[in-house]
């Protein structure tokens, strides 16, 4: 692209992203008095992500005073989780039972960024810029001085985080290694009517033969439904018309009767499954966060909850720090250890993908104290 740069901004931190993670660490970095400069490639923010919150992001909302307005624009509060294996009952999850909070949320992924996104636009310190994108830095000396946006506009700031998942200038720099696991399945998800037997409870229903299905509630008029299979099995289903995608599953969906009666295999899209650490978290004065540093499998359903926990980590390291080696200090003391969290997260994830089409193997791998989402 080319681009002639304009007279320099000058800004605490340039974040790329404005996801959960990215949005968070702006507002809490605003809210430290930090000069912020929020970029999002697109030209409105991110709709589509994870949407159940555990205990650990709740809490992480709570303490910065989100999680009020959160419920106030719409949550559902869900308690148990219904497992079956082959149709029958493998076994019922009680958050009250496994958790000291006792509940998790369902959220539209949209509905939680609009509302760290509007907490940020309170803040005349925080610059959001939609349809913008960082392409190119400069090194000046080390660490890091400046960046080159797509308009021209060249901007100064002392540290810049990538927390678009993305690559980008910013992690081409960091040059991180990541440690990926691979799956045979393929998941995909559709947007229903809700009905009788999705509000009643959520369920996630397992198969011998490697297939999966969740459904649960969106809001009073939607739901969810999650689909896995077997690559050669989705082929058959999905990449050819398939007149009754009912059929294919009620042998062992046995208490979503009404859901599967409106399921069509041309409602749902393909979900891509990527799980990974990364290392290292950063260089220098650039920091990976959220899916530029790390994803589990959707099975765990805690990535956006460990995420918003990295921000609030993130933020106070970067509002603390008084020069780089500080900063590199404190990156490496209480920033880099995270990836052990991770790690943990993301091997859970992968045990749980690979067990479950055998009910007692996935019962052994099954941790009520780490699925719940609890600190």
């Amino acid at each position: 692209m080319s681009t002639t740069a304009t007279s320099p901004d000058n800004v605490d931190c340039v974040i790329l992203g404005s996801g959960v993670g990215g949005a968070l660490l702006a507002l809490l970095l605003g809210r430290r008095g930090q000069r912020v400069l929020l970029l999002e490639a697109k030209s409105h923010p991110p709709a589509r992500g994870a949407e159940i919150l555990k205990p650990r992001g709740i809490r992480v909302l709570a303490e910065h005073g989100l999680l009020d307005e959160l419920l106030n624009r719409g949550a559902l509060e869900r308690v148990i989780i219904d497992f079956y294996h082959d149709g029958s009952l493998l076994l019922s999850y009680d958050f009250a039972e496994h958790t000291r909070l006792g509940h998790f949320l369902i959220v539209p992924y949209a509905r939680i960024v609009s509302v760290i996104l509007d907490a940020c636009a309170e803040l005349p310190n925080v610059d959001i810029r939609f349809g913008r994108r960082l392409v190119d830095l400069c090194s000046e000396q080390f660490p890091v001085s400046s960046g080159l946006l797509d308009d021209g506009t060249r901007v100064r700031a002392r540290t810049f985080v990538d927390a678009g998942g993305s690559m980008s200038a910013l992690s081409t720099f960091v040059e991180s290694m990541r440690d990926s696991s691979r799956y045979g399945q393929v998941l995909r998800m559709a947007t229903i009517p809700v009905t009788a037997s999705v509000l009643s409870r959520n369920r996630l229903y397992f198969s011998s033969t490697g297939r999966l299905a969740y459904f649960y509630p969106v809001d009073s008029g939607k739901a969810r439904v999650f689909l896995g299979f077997p690559g050669a099995q989705d082929a058959l289903i999905f990449e050819r018309p398939c007149d009754d995608l009912a059929a294919q599953l009620a042998d062992f969906v046995t208490k979503s009767g009404d859901a599967l009666a409106l399921l069509r295999a041309d409602q749902f899209v393909r979900v891509p499954i990527s799980a990974y650490t990364s290392k290292p978290y950063h260089r220098e004065n650039v920091v990976l966060l959220g899916s530029s540093a790390f994803s589990p499998h959707p099975m765990t359903g805690q990535g956006m909850s460990y995420t918003l926990e990295d921000a609030t980590v993130l933020a106070e390291i970067l509002a603390a720090a008084t020069g780089p080696e500080h900063l590199e200090l404190l990156l490496q003391e209480r920033y880099e250890v995270r990836r052990a969290l991770h790690g943990r997260l993301v091997a859970y994830g992968d045990a749980l993908a690979e067990s479950y089409h055998d009910r007692d193997a996935y019962l052994r791998v099954h941790d009520p104290v780490l699925h719940g989402g609890d600190r």
